[in-house]
């Protein structure tokens, strides 16, 4: 309980400190309403925006059981509470300040409102007299129409306080020695954070896939030409730092494999299935699962670029694919985590995740359809519990990070027997 509590406060403080920004925001994306809020604003069909919402959150959000079972959110009561906030509001800002309220309580960070994709009307297809076959991939005008960006590599944690350190390189992936400790910096999981490698690699004519395919392979071998020149400069242990590592892609799986030779095993995520009509569960009804039944575990193969000591720095903003990242190494045994409890984000959007339409205020709602747990049944989104924490936002956390280094095993120790959350 007392690690649940602490979850909980963790969570409680980030959103305080997002507050402003996320109001901000949503003021932002609200229609403009006149002086009086009456001569546009649509409470009916806020109204019904709110009930296609909890339909579909019923029916799509992976999360829904869990936060409920778990962490014990009284959907009827929140039902209640935003329904009757939409029938106070008089504007349209204010109605959407009670639906952002309402995906507030979630504490989830996949489950969010943004703007609404207004390209094409509801429920519109293309129709066509005869089959025919599908347009050929467009090719990519450039990396910034693709949306690729320039993420920030460099170190943000105080590596130079360590006793010895040197810094290597720059470039995708920052590297550093303090003695025999070797440091990589991986700042992003998801290809369109590393601008410079898809400027490096884009060809006249590639599809968006076969670009980000080639960033890929070009940071696979960022990532390993780091790797072996920190081997050569005399590392022996080897120190990942994904500390604001906010997620990423599938490429997480090729980066995980870069660090062991040992065939690593883990619980696959699940996806969003549900057996019957869950509306009921706003009313505190039972209703069937919404995730699908447990699969079959995953397996991943590690290719040994790295095979010595392995140390994983975390903190609160380390989330989505890089909790798969930390995950995998951690519970097979292969690194030992050290830092902050991670941030919660879970597993997130699975072909493009669950976007559900709202009408009244051109915003739509982002909602995860798939959930990863650990090896003891708890669902990532309660976060991962670092092997040794220690303070990542104090003065002297350079000095906690050295003792924690200096105490840590060669390798990790098994995990205390647990009994499973599910």
């Amino acid at each position: 309980m007392a690690t649940f509590e602490a979850r909980r406060r963790a969570i409680t403080s980030r959103a305080g400190r997002s507050l402003a920004v996320i109001s901000a925001l949503f003021l932002a994306l609200a229609p403009a309403a006149p002086a009086s809020g009456a001569a546009t604003f649509d409470v009916a069909g806020w109204r019904r925006d709110f009930q296609h919402l909890k339909q579909e959150m019923a029916q799509r959000y992976a999360n829904l059981d869990w936060i409920v079972s778990h962490r014990g959110l009284d959907l009827a009561a929140l039902d209640a509470e935003t329904g009757a906030a939409i029938e106070r509001a008089r504007t349209d800002g204010q109605a959407a300040a009670a639906l952002r309220r309402f995906i507030d309580a979630f504490e989830d960070p996949h489950l969010k409102l943004v703007r609404g994709d207004r390209s094409s009307p509801p429920g519109a297809a293309a129709v066509a007299a005869v089959p025919r076959l599908p347009d050929p991939p467009a090719a990519v005008a450039s990396c910034q129409a693709a949306g690729y960006r320039s993420g920030n590599p460099r170190f943000r944690f105080p590596f130079n306080r360590l006793p010895g350190w040197a810094p290597v390189r720059d470039g995708p992936f920052a590297t550093g020695v303090a003695g025999d400790l070797g440091v990589l910096r991986i700042a992003a999981l998801g290809e369109d954070s590393y601008l410079t490698a898809c400027r490096e690699v884009v060809r006249p004519g590639m599809t968006a896939r076969g670009l980000r395919m080639a960033v890929r392979a070009r940071l696979q071998q960022s990532l390993i030409e780091a790797i072996d020149d920190l081997r050569a400069r005399g590392a022996r242990r080897l120190l990942v730092d994904v500390t604001g590592n906010g997620g990423g892609t599938e490429w997480v799986t090729e980066v995980i494999a870069l660090m062991t030779d040992q065939t690593l095993v883990r619980p696959a995520g699940r996806l969003v299935d549900p057996a019957c009509d869950r509306s009921a569960i706003w009313r505190g009804e039972p209703v069937c699962p919404v995730l699908a039944p447990a699969g079959e575990p995953l397996r991943l193969t590690g290719n040994g670029r790295w095979v010595g000591p392995l140390f994983i720095l975390v903190d609160h903003e380390t989330g989505s694919a890089s909790e798969d990242f930390v995950a995998w190494l951690q519970q097979n045994r292969v690194a030992v985590v050290i830092g902050a409890r991670t941030a919660g984000a879970g597993c997130g959007y699975v072909n493009g995740g669950g976007r559900i339409r709202l009408q009244a205020g051109a915003l739509d709602v982002m909602a995860p359809n798939c959930a990863r747990f650990l090896n003891d049944g708890t669902n990532e989104i309660e976060g991962i519990t670092p092997d040794v924490e220690i303070a990542m936002d104090g003065a002297n956390r350079a000095a906690a990070l050295a003792a924690a280094l200096s105490a840590a095993p060669a390798r990790p120790v098994p995990p205390p027997t647990s009994t499973p959350a599910v």
